[in-house]
């Protein structure tokens, strides 16, 4: 028997039902020869039509892992595009505290420059005034030593005048003197 004969043996089932009590289009059939109608459809679909089931299946099977696959394929794109906008905020956030720090570091490089050229040109200063005063003291100091040099020269020779007057003098009262000599007698 072949699958459209046993669908009209189950029609002709269906037509000889009763009228169930409850009504509301409700029949009672015979179960059993139902379940055999089943039975034999079962075993005379064609083999083309069990394969074609299978491949249905296997379609719908490789549709929802090609669905399940590119649903994956998606989210491991978002979420990557994620890590990648995130890795990009990071580095320019990085970068721009970079940027902050090397600001920083050269205003601070710039306040050290400024604070040692003041202390060098005030060492600078320190230094000339130092020197001025040295050579101001030494000038005095050699003048000093000077005047008291020509003081002592000028009272030696003042000295020596006088001792030569003196020697003069002495010279002049000897020669006004007679010396006697032993001799004279």
């Amino acid at each position: 028997m072949n699958y459209e004969e046993i669908i009209e043996k189950i029609e002709d089932i269906l037509e000889e039902g009763k009228p169930s009590l409850g009504g509301g289009g409700k029949i009672k059939i015979d179960g059993d020869a139902i379940r055999q109608c089943i039975e034999e459809l079962s075993s005379s679909i064609p083999a083309e039509m069990i394969q074609a089931r299978k491949i249905v299946a296997q379609r719908r099977e490789v549709f929802r892992d090609a669905q399940n696959e590119a649903s994956k394929i998606i989210q491991d794109a978002q979420t990557k595009a994620e890590e990648m906008i995130e890795e990009h905020e990071i580095t320019k956030g990085a970068r721009e505290a970079a940027m902050n720090i090397l600001n920083e570091a050269n205003a601070e490089a710039d306040k050290i420059r400024e604070q040692a050229n003041a202390d060098a040109t005030e060492r600078e200063n320190s230094a000339k005034k130092w020197a001025y005063e040295m050579r101001t003291s030494a000038s005095d100091f050699a003048k000093s030593i000077l005047g008291e040099c020509d003081t002592y020269l000028t009272n030696d020779i003042t000295h020596y005048t006088q001792s030569q007057d003196n020697v003069r003098l002495a010279l002049s009262r000897l020669e006004n003197v007679a010396i006697k000599h032993p001799s004279d007698e």
